[in-house]
């Protein structure tokens, strides 16, 4: 009788191994959480995503591969302006709630051989206060990630992932983006770079940034 229970415990081992073995890898360990951002994964190609055409364009690279398996947009830079945000990348818009905790990840890379920086934030329309920072890009695929506060009104209106070329005319792309309430939760996908997490610009700040687009 204990050897038959020996046996039955094997096989329960053996079929938990086989079903871990083959689950993507996206799903494995703790669940993740929701994805208020619409369009993330670019499955609909670019749809609400925009960009000022008259400087760059935003297409699907088809022959870029993303580490998550997920689609890939390119973010064509053919001439920068004056300001930091021009041009400036617009995820499709969603809404949050003053006092709550936020944050986004999104994989992105540049150019060969190019090292960029890039403003990312949380950027509430119409008014332009928001919260983020600014990171350095390499040619190597990394998800880089924000946690916030959302320190100010809550939506609407509704608030848009705002992405400044900092006056650098190098191409780059993205991958998978994320936005959701609550602290940063990693997703397996094997051994992908991750980008340490700064701590979250305080309220001054972001009005500051406010300021400065109303008086451009």
């Amino acid at each position: 009788m204990k050897k038959i229970n020996n046996l039955n415990l094997l096989f329960v081992v053996l079929m938990v191994f086989a079903v871990l073995t083959i689950l993507p890898s996206s799903v494995k360990g703790a669940n993740p959480p929701e994805n208020i951002l619409p369009n993330p994964y670019f499955e609909e190609g670019i749809t609400g995503w925009t960009i000022d055409a008259a400087r760059a364009v935003l297409s699907i690279d088809q022959k870029e591969k993303s580490p998550t398996g997920t689609p890939v947009m390119k973010v064509t830079v053919n001439a920068v302006g004056a300001e930091n945000w021009e041009p400036e990348v617009h995820s499709p818009s969603f809404n949050l709630t003053m006092g709550k905790t936020y944050t986004y990840a999104i994989f992105i890379k540049a150019e060969p051989d190019s090292v960029r920086t890039l403003g990312v934030n949380f950027e509430q329309l119409d008014t332009w206060v928001g919260m983020g920072q600014e990171i350095t890009l390499t040619n190597e695929w990394v998800e880089y990630h924000f946690t916030g506060v959302w320190a100010n009104a809550s939506s609407p209106p509704a608030v848009v992932i705002h992405i400044g070329v900092n006056l650098q005319k190098d191409d780059f792309w993205l991958s998978y983006c994320r936005v959701y309430e609550g602290k940063f939760v990693q997703e397996e996908f094997g051994e992908i770079p991750q980008a340490v997490d700064p701590m979250p610009k305080s309220a001054k700040l972001a009005s500051t940034w406010g300021k400065i687009k109303n008086d451009a």
